[in-house]
């Protein structure tokens, strides 16, 4: 059995329709031009589901996805459209009474501790707080097990920050980085067949690979399948994707991928 992976959201910071925007894109209604902030579930052979990233819509995210129980997120990194959901977890806590784990980079563990200081102190809060115990990501590079899954992870440029980026067997998920160095085209290169990355847009961007550039690194990858996702509202589903080249697509809220084994 391989995996599976929903698509929660696959929007920029801003979502897309951005507020206050008139656009073509934002105005259009389009269904595949919906985007959430991005988020990724994936289910391994265990069939439990890992979410990466708890942005801003993640409750409705969950209730789409049919997450109902989770015990396993990951966070890339600490902006707000990757985490400001986190207070979404009480529910499914609620819910199951089984504790959570979060996993994320050491040097934003006291960050997470400061937003959401009443999940990890008694503030005397009588509303109930979840059960959430935080699990280290390796420092640079390494490997990590979580729900049955093998999984390795690199720390990448983001702008002046880093983000984590994940690779679970022969599936690859990067999103919210500049560049990735040689060490990952090295440890990566022929072992993914799909692979989820951000593209932000056409244009050059300071902190976000382009849509240009993930493709580059999909190829330098040898990557089967390429998706692109955490697009901001200049990408119009239906005319970008005519110029994806073969193996190359749009992702989009709510889909659904299985890479085989």
């Amino acid at each position: 059995m391989g995996y599976l992976v929903k698509i929660m959201g696959c929007g920029t910071s801003t979502g897309v329709p951005v507020l206050g925007c008139s656009c073509s894109v934002c105005k259009g209604g389009h269904a595949k031009n919906q985007r959430w902030r991005t988020s990724i579930a994936i289910w391994g052979p265990q069939g439990i589901p890992v979410v990466i990233d708890t942005g801003p819509e993640f409750r409705l995210q969950a209730l789409r996805a049919g997450i109902s129980s989770l015990q396993h997120v990951i966070y890339s990194h600490l902006h707000a459209d990757h985490c400001h959901g986190f207070d979404d977890l009480r529910g499914l806590y609620f819910n199951s009474q089984k504790k959570i784990e979060c996993w994320l980079h050491p040097e934003y563990e006291k960050e997470l501790k400061l937003r959401f200081h009443y999940a990890f102190e008694d503030t005397g809060y009588l509303g109930g707080r979840p059960d959430i115990v935080l699990r280290s990501l390796p420092e640079h590079h390494g490997f990590f097990e979580i729900a049955g899954m093998n999984a390795e992870t690199f720390f990448v440029p983001h702008g002046n920050a880093k983000t984590n980026i994940f690779r679970f067997g022969n599936f690859a998920y990067a999103t919210d980085f500049k560049t990735v160095g040689d060490d990952v085209i090295k440890a990566w290169k022929g072992k993914i067949h799909t692979m989820v990355a951000s593209g932000l847009r056409w244009k050059d961007h300071k902190t976000h690979s382009t849509i240009s550039e993930t493709i580059e690194l999909f190829k330098k990858l040898d990557v089967e399948r390429g998706i692109i996702t955490h697009m901001n509202h200049e990408i119009d589903y239906n005319i970008e994707s005519a110029k994806m080249p073969s193996g190359v697509e749009l992702a989009f809220d709510g889909m659904e991928i299985s890479i085989p084994d």
